[in-house]
């Protein structure tokens, strides 16, 4: 069995076994001031890694000789590790349960990764995580501390994402999402390829599914944004594994030969006025549309909106400093696996006076979920 040991800076409270999330599952069991965390498995709802993932958890209970007195999990209700946990709870009376939201614990797991002290500017971006308001949370800022918790103090706008899970899926769905959103009706009149190959009566019914909020949840999450544009260019439509309209995304960038088209940026809009920040993608959207007309080549948009967040993240971590007098940056979360965001990010951030903070011993996505779930457990 694999699993990594962790020295922590401090000893918890507790002894804790946190159950991580549903993708990219892992466990993490804390005695004092020493974790372990699991290898990252797979989706819980397949059985095969649900019982994979058990056996592993029980094994090394047994082998370190823990008997734990909390339990923590993902907030999400519906995930298997949450009802997992308050099976465990059911067993055993003296066990509590605390569930964490899943993208405080991103950060939290960066700031244990990098044994950070003090308050913190934190950026978590992935496709799905069960927010606090109910919503699905995925494009987020936040600043605090793992003792004192977090705040949220920024996040991409919410926007439907039409038929749920299935939009994850078949990015197409939030492609036709952010259209719909940024030019109501008048998406019907734009001459683009992605609007000329969808299926109309399928996309009438999507705008009435919407328009009725009928099994579409809103969505905050740079992930799902990611997929809108991957399909509106034509890239991917129609994923096969996770992430994959964002990976062939990226992948677009590689093949910009052509010198004659101006490669910038486009650019977010960030509303102050309110509490949080709402980062508004209407103009990017627009962007990218006015390109297509153009024929610009879809390497040449994808880096320009790939510039667009990197540029986004540091716009709106200098709006935090000046607010919150924070100069640390923590970044967490599946989508800083795209090396060209991390690669560009940073120096970004540093030009600003940031010290920046990617994961350097455990990985950025779902699997280091668990132990962030753990130190914010305790200190709750």
């Amino acid at each position: 069995m694999c699993f990594t040991k962790i020295n922590l800076p401090s000893s918890l409270k507790s002894k804790i076994i946190a159950l991580g999330p549903q993708s990219k599952s892992s466990f993490c069991i804390v005695d004092k001031d020493v974790a372990y965390l699991s290898e990252a498995n797979g989706d819980l709802n397949e059985l095969e890694n649900f019982k994979l993932f058990e056996r592993r958890l029980r094994r090394l209970k047994k082998k370190l000789r823990i008997k734990p007195e909390l339990i923590a999990c993902d907030l999400h209700p519906e995930y298997r590790s949450t009802k997992f946990a308050n099976d465990l709870v059911k067993l055993d009376k003296g066990l509590r349960v605390k569930k964490v939201q899943h993208h405080e614990a991103h950060v939290a797991s960066c700031i244990v990764d990098n044994n950070i002290k003090g308050d913190v500017i934190g950026v978590a971006f992935d496709g799905t995580g069960f927010g606090l308001d109910e919503n699905i949370w995925g494009g987020e800022f936040f600043i605090g501390t793992v003792k004192r918790g977090f705040e949220r103090v920024a996040h991409l706008q919410y926007i439907p994402m039409p038929g749920g899970d299935a939009a994850v899926r078949e990015p197409w769905r939030m492609g036709l999402s952010y259209l719909y959103s940024v030019y109501d009706a008048g998406f019907r009149d734009l001459k683009i390829d992605f609007l000329t190959g969808l299926d109309k009566k399928v996309a009438e019914i999507l705008i009435q599914v919407m328009n009725k909020k009928i099994n579409s949840p809103l969505t905050s999450s740079i992930g799902r944004l990611f997929d809108a544009v991957s399909s509106i260019l034509g890239i991917c439509e129609e994923a096969q594994y996770e992430g994959q309209a964002a990976v062939e995304l990226e992948k677009a960038i590689r093949v910009v030969h052509s010198s004659r088209f101006t490669v910038d940026s486009y650019k977010f809009g960030i509303d102050i006025k309110r509490t949080p920040f709402v980062i508004v993608p209407d103009k990017v959207v627009k962007g990218i549309v006015e390109d297509l007309k153009n024929r610009v080549p879809k390497g040449v948009i994808s880096l320009k909106f790939h510039n667009a967040v990197c540029r986004m993240i540091k716009d709106v971590c200098v709006l935090l400093k000046e607010r919150y007098k924070i100069s640390r940056v923590c970044l967490s979360g599946g989508v800083f696996q795209n090396r060209y965001l991390t690669n560009h990010t940073k120096p970004l951030l540093e030009k600003e006076g940031f010290g920046v903070y990617f994961h350097k011993n455990f990985p950025t996505h779902d699997g280091s979920i668990a132990l962030g779930q753990a130190v914010i457990a305790d200190s709750v």
